[in-house]
C-alpha cells in the first residue's frame, strides 16, 4: 500500500512539474508576442503564430501565401471606403443596421435590373 501512496505522490509531483512547466512556457510565449507586436515585427510574430499552430495542430497541412493567390485576391473588386462611409451614415440617420441596408441596396438593385436590363 506505500509503493501506491509513494507512486501517487510522485505522479502527482511529475503533473505539478509538468504544469508549471506549461505555464512558464505560456507566458514566454505571450511575452514574446507582446514584444513582437509592440515592435512592429511583423516576420517574428508570423513565426511566433505558425509555431504555436503546428504544436497545437500538429497535423495540419499549411501551405505558403503563393504570389499567384495574392495577386488575384488584389485584383478583385472590394467596397470603396467612400460607399461604405456612406452605408454607415444612411443606417446610423435611420436606426439601422449596414447589412439591412446593404441587403436593401441589393433588392432595388436587382429590381432595377430586372426591368432595365442595364447594370
Amino acid at each position: 500500500m506505500s509503493k501506491r501512496k509513494g507512486f501517487a505522490q510522485q505522479e502527482s509531483k511529475t503533473d505539478f512539474d509538468d504544469k508549471k512547466s506549461l505555464e512558464h512556457s505560456e507566458a514566454r510565449q505571450q511575452e514574446d508576442v507582446l514584444k513582437a507586436v509592440k515592435a512592429g515585427d511583423v516576420k517574428s510574430l508570423k513565426d511566433l503564430l505558425e509555431r504555436e499552430h503546428r504544436k497545437r495542430m500538429p497535423d495540419a497541412i499549411v501551405s505558403p501565401i503563393s504570389e499567384e493567390n495574392t495577386a488575384r485576391f488584389l485584383e478583385q473588386p472590394g467596397i470603396e471606403k467612400d460607399l461604405f462611409d456612406d452605408i454607415l451614415k444612411i443606417a446610423s440617420d435611420n436606426n439601422l443596421t449596414p447589412d439591412w441596408v446593404l441587403i436593401r441596396a441589393l433588392k432595388v438593385y436587382v429590381r432595377e435590373y430586372q426591368r432595365t436590363g442595364r447594370l
